[in-house]
Order: structure tokens, then C-alpha cells, then sequence
């Protein structure tokens, strides 16, 4: 089976994507100075056409609803979609954008969250993963 093709924000044409209805996958903050907190809400669901699972950022500082991350709709279900579009939207980052880190400085908890925080930074790990401490045995071995 051909796994499927995730598209993000930043490495891939703007579709002009609208949502219809979403889920929150989980919130996040993003730190812009003392008092300018950014809340982001990453959420999930179809687009107003029908073609597209999105992963979608709404924030606090009203710049409408923009897609993260998409892939075709039915191509996956559940945890491994969310899990999926999370994973694509960080990988675009990385790529994309040279980020050396997940595109906000916080996980926020939230009832009703698909995702936990410890969900969340298992897909960190993934696009960044921790490197190995090399000690003086390493290199002299």
C-alpha cells in the first residue's frame, strides 16, 4: 500500500482551503514578548469543498482559520489522521523553514483535546529527534 501524501503550509501551493465544520487536536502558545501571548488552537476536520482532511490554526490574534497541514479525505481515520497531519504540519516547519523546534513555545491543556501533551511530543521527537551526547570514550573509540 502507497502511503499517503501529505501536503503543508509551507512547502506546498495555497489551495485557498475554507473549513467547515472542526475538532480541537490541541492548543499550544506562542511567546511574543512580556503580555502578547498568542493562544493557538490546532484543529481538524474537512474543508468546504469536501476533498481535504486539514489541520487548521485559529489564534487569539484573529487572523482567520489557515490550513497547516492536508491530505485527501478518506485516506486515513482517527488517531493516525491527527497524528499524521501533526507530523506533516512539524516536518514543514523543519524543512520548509529551517525550525529547529515545533512552530509554538507551549502545549496548553485543553478538555476535549484529541491529542495529550505527551501525544504531541512523541511527534516532536519524531521531526526532532534529541541528539546523543557524545562522551570522551565515543570519540576516542
Amino acid at each position: 500500500m502507497t502511503p499517503p501524501r501529505f501536503y503543508n503550509s509551507y512547502q506546498d501551493q495555497d489551495l485557498g482551503l475554507s473549513p467547515k465544520s472542526t475538532r480541537l487536536v490541541f492548543k499550544a502558545v506562542m511567546f511574543h514578548g512580556s503580555g502578547h501571548d498568542e493562544e493557538q488552537r490546532i484543529r481538524i476536520g474537512g474543508d468546504d469543498e469536501g476533498q481535504w482532511e486539514v489541520l487548521w490554526l485559529s489564534s487569539n490574534w484573529g487572523e482567520g482559520t489557515v490550513p497547516l497541514a492536508w491530505v485527501a479525505k478518506g485516506t486515513l481515520r482517527g488517531r493516525a489522521l491527527w497524528t499524521g497531519l501533526v507530523h506533516a504540519w512539524f516536518l514543514g516547519s523543519k524543512l520548509g523553514q529551517q525550525a529547529e523546534a515545533p512552530p509554538y513555545d507551549e502545549y496548553a491543556t485543553a478538555p476535549n483535546a484529541l491529542l495529550d501533551e505527551a501525544s504531541v511530543q512523541a511527534i516532536v521527537e519524531q521531526v526532532w529527534p534529541a541528539e546523543e551526547e557524545l562522551t570522551e570514550d565515543d570519540i576516542e573509540g
